[in-house]
């Protein structure tokens, strides 16, 4: 979790070593998105499918919220590299995440971060960390 001067939360990082225990938590997640946003709401389990396809292989799956005027300073790259020292001692093999192509800003930090491109769909990108 990111927290600023103010001890307010201004970001973090989710992580579930297993994308299946991360389906069971998220779910609720899911229900409250299709109340909010059904289009939204409509690609989640999709996406999920998608990730599905490269498990076990790549089981980690991670889910990132930084507010805007909290990026761009590194700290972001010390929260993530900070994770892969943990993912590594609890030898988890691969992380695989889903990004919306669009995101031009996102797909550059997760490049940087070791991330590739393996296959796009419309919209979104999955991503593998080699």
């Amino acid at each position: 979790m990111l927290k600023n001067d103010l001890d307010e939360v201004c970001g973090y990082i989710l992580c579930a070593k297993d994308l299946k225990v991360y389906e069971k938590n998220a779910y609720p997640y899911y229900l409250t998105l299709k109340e909010l946003d059904e289009v939204k709401a409509e690609r989640f389990p999709n996406a999920n499918r998608e990730l599905e396809r490269f498990y076990p292989e790549y089981p980690a799956h991670i889910h990132i919220d930084i507010l805007e005027e909290y990026t761009g300073n590194g700290v972001c790259s010390k929260l993530m590299q900070a994770l892969f020292e943990v993912l590594k001692e609890e030898k988890v093999p691969g992380i695989c995440i889903l990004v919306d192509t669009n995101n031009k800003r996102a797909v550059r930090f997760y490049e940087k971060m070791g991330f590739k491109a393996f296959e796009e769909n419309p919209g979104i990108m999955l991503c593998k960390l080699d």
